[in-house]
């Protein structure tokens, strides 16, 4: 594969989509070609939600249809581009399933195995890290402007909990932690020069 497959993780209201359209738009005064992509999609996302209001399903349920979500997405989009040497910045993968579905250790390796059955490996895997506190404080804020409802894990309960788990995920994955405190711009140029030194040859993508 020719192209650069970029993955952005965090918990909720650490500005992962606002720097992945940024990166997209750097990249693209660069010459290059590159897509944005969700995981789990929003059609997905949507019938999650449906589905959580309407009945009971459990976190393995919820794997399965994350697997069969991303095994199309990444059939049909993603290696496509990457053969095409174009780049995919991927807004979560497999690690959010670890982190959100994955309740036990055993539940965790079957899904790092599952996804890796067709997964590809990524160049980088970007961490926004942000505290809980600031995380809860910002999607307030942007609730405020947009009037959206609180997702499943937008409380500051789930949120101390998911950014617990993010810890114990990423303790051998390997990763660059972006701090997610700093400004919009200011998280754009250090994506930016990690992903340029990559582009010459000098970084690790």
């Amino acid at each position: 594969m020719k192209g650069k497959l970029i993955i952005f993780e965090g918990i909720s209201g650490t500005g992962k989509e606002t720097q992945a359209k940024l990166l997209k738009d750097s990249l693209a005064k660069k010459g290059i070609t590159a897509h944005v992509v969700y995981h789990p999609t929003p059609e997905v996302k949507l019938l999650l939600s449906e589905w959580r209001r309407e009945r009971s399903i459990d976190h393995i349920t919820e794997v399965y249809l994350f697997l069969a979500d991303r095994y199309d997405r990444v059939r049909q989009g993603i290696k496509p581009a990457l053969e095409r040497g174009e780049w995919v910045i991927s807004l979560r993968n497999y690690v959010s399933a670890l982190v959100y579905q994955g309740k036990t250790e055993k539940d965790r390796e079957w899904i790092r195995q599952e996804f890796a059955r067709f997964e590809p490996a990524s160049d980088v895997l970007f961490y926004f890290h942000l505290s809980a506190e600031q995380a809860m404080a910002r999607i307030a804020k942007r609730r405020e402007v947009t009037g959206e409802s609180l997702g499943t894990f937008e409380t500051i309960n789930a949120l101390r909990e998911k950014e617990k788990a993010y810890a114990e995920v990423l303790n051998d994955i390997p990763h660059t932690v972006v701090d997610a405190s700093q400004s919009i711009e200011q998280i754009h140029v250090h994506l930016s020069t990690i992903i340029s030194g990559g582009i010459r040859g000098e970084g690790t993508i």
